[in-house]
């Protein structure tokens, strides 16, 4: 198997992960000085095999790098491209992969691609998507905010821009282009990067019409949400270039590509899966219908079931529960007494399912949203949307390695609100945290074939109940109670083997000849291999 299929991968938001210089702001130098934290070789770690970073290009942090003015060096603020390097190769010595945040489907204004293209007659002048008229073509909205196209001055045209103003859309129909961007693919390709996730991928092309979208004026939403966009994303020239891609990083061995495809709640689940193609589109696309399930069995049921039948015999999966766009599960699914026996539920459910793993900084401590006031938001959208939506800033807080000096020695880039109990020091040494049940079920994961590459099979059990068997050399049965009453399973003691992991100290419970399932409990079990195979465990 390809490490990005049995591999674990832990997103950083680099601003907020470790700062090394005491300027507020988290760098690479913090980031090589963490790295043992996450993967030293041994159990003491969290055993993670792949980082994926958010953008560390040059920036005018208009968007907090994606906005980027050069995409073959690092911003000053984050370090060097020495400083770089040295990561590379500290992370391949502990077997740690490095997967970089490619954002192409625009670039800041201040990109010197961009400042060409401004000049009409210019070698650059169709390199982004311009209209030389006195009005707007079309009613695309921004998703920021706002039409999505502004006029340009000196240039006396209207460009478009699918988020800010100061981030111009690539126009991916000009063939330099598609050349410049494989041209930085490969700059980094060779400098030993291992992978790309790729940002709203599915907005490279739009409608060379520029077809107005269809609008629903009584869907309660922001413009842009009332839009179907069926003009300006999804275009079919999409595959092939994804293809074309594909070609670009297989050249290089071991490499990978995962997309971001921008989809809204209403639309269509089924569009991730289709740029995965049959095997020859993105190496792996985001299924990120967890982000938006309510905490229930029947509901992670159907998107685990949905996404394997669309995903077919040759596309692999992935699940995550939250990134740097969206709040922290661990908040999302918040209760007054059951927050924490819901999150080691959700870990179990996320490190035993068929598919690649993405972690988000912070979420193995559990770390919760950051509340954070008007007057400290550092991100446009909670600029704008204040206070419909508090936007992205709660999610990137910086990282709670311990206190007093959680993340930096001087006052970071965004507040630092103390959780008692939730940094790495309180955990690191304390076999119930979540943290220890976290680096038990990474390591777990590594060592057990059945877990990284088995074949995965749901079973039914009561309603509350998800149950699915991860099967190799060894059997495997995974039991996540949901609900908050225990929950007989129809299972007896003879049929386990030996219990791999309980996200509850007590030992498993059997009353009547039958399992106890306790409330939110989550059991890894090994089942006798010559125990009947059945399609139930209900009572």
């Amino acid at each position: 198997m390809n490490w990005w299929q049995h591999g674990v991968v832990y997103q950083i938001y680099p601003r907020s992960f470790q700062d090394s210089n005491n300027d507020g702001i988290g760098d690479l130098r913090g980031l090589i000085d963490r790295l043992d934290y996450l993967n030293d070789g041994t159990s003491k770690s969290l055993g993670i095999d792949a980082i994926w970073l958010s953008p560390i290009h040059p920036s005018p942090m208009a968007d907090f790098g994606y906005d980027i003015t050069d995409y073959r060096d690092i911003d000053p603020v984050f370090g060097t491209l020495d400083d770089f390097d040295q990561l590379l190769q500290q992370a391949h010595q502990r077997d740690i992969r490095i997967i970089l945040d490619l954002v192409a489907n625009h670039t800041s204004d201040q990109h010197p691609w961009f400042i060409d293209s401004c000049q009409p007659g210019s070698d650059k002048a169709d390199w982004y998507l311009w209209h030389e008229e006195n009005t707007r073509p079309n009613n695309w909205q921004a998703c920021f905010g706002g039409s999505g196209w502004s006029w340009h001055p000196g240039r006396k045209a209207w460009y478009y821009h699918s988020f800010l103003p100061q981030q111009p859309d690539l126009n991916w129909r000009n063939p330099q282009v598609q050349q410049a961007i494989r041209e930085v693919m490969e700059f980094w390709l060779a400098r030993g990067v291992d992978g790309f996730r790729l940002d709203v991928v599915n907005l490279f092309y739009k409608a060379i019409d520029l077809k107005n979208n269809p609008t629903d004026w009584f869907k309660p939403a922001r413009p842009y949400d009332r839009q179907r966009h069926i003009h300006d994303r999804d275009q079919p020239e999409m595959h092939t270039l994804l293809k074309q891609m594909r070609q670009w990083v297989d050249q290089y061995p071991n490499r990978m590509m995962v997309g971001e495809i921008f989809i809204a709640d209403s639309d269509n689940a089924s569009l991730p899966a289709s740029y995965c193609g049959n095997g020859d589109e993105l190496h792996l696309a985001f299924n990120l219908e967890f982000l938006r399930a309510p905490f229930s069995a029947a509901a992670f049921r159907s998107v685990i079931r949905k996404w394997i039948d669309l995903l077919g015999h040759e596309n692999w999966p992935n699940y995550t529960l939250s990134n740097h766009d969206v709040k922290r599960h661990i908040s999302r699914y918040a209760t007054h007494e059951q927050t924490l026996d819901r999150a080691r539920l959700l870990a179990a459910m996320l490190l035993t399912l068929r598919g690649t793993p993405f972690l988000y900084y912070g979420e193995e401590i559990g770390m919760p949203e950051q509340a954070v006031s008007r007057r400290q938001l550092q991100d446009p959208v909670g600029k704008r949307y204040w206070p419909l939506h508090p936007g992205r800033d709660g999610c990137r807080r910086p990282m709670m390695w311990d206190s007093p000096n959680v993340f930096s020695n001087v006052t970071s880039w965004l507040p630092e609100t103390r959780s008692e109990g939730v940094t790495v020091a309180d955990q690191s040494h304390n076999p119930s945290s979540l943290l220890s049940w976290y680096r038990q079920l990474v390591w777990l994961r590594k060592r057990t074939p059945a877990l990284h590459k088995g074949k995965l099979k749901l079973i039914g059990s009561p309603d509350e109940v998800l149950a699915y068997e991860r099967c190799d050399q060894q059997r495997l049965l995974i039991l996540l109670n949901f609900s908050s009453q225990a929950q007989p399973i129809n299972l007896h003691r003879h049929a386990i083997d030996q219990c791999l992991a309980n996200s509850q100290l007590d030992a498993p419970l059997f009353r009547n000849g039958s399992l106890l399932l306790r409330p939110l409990q989550a059991l890894i079990l090994e089942i006798s291999p010559d125990f009947p195979r059945r399609a139930s465990v209900a009572p």
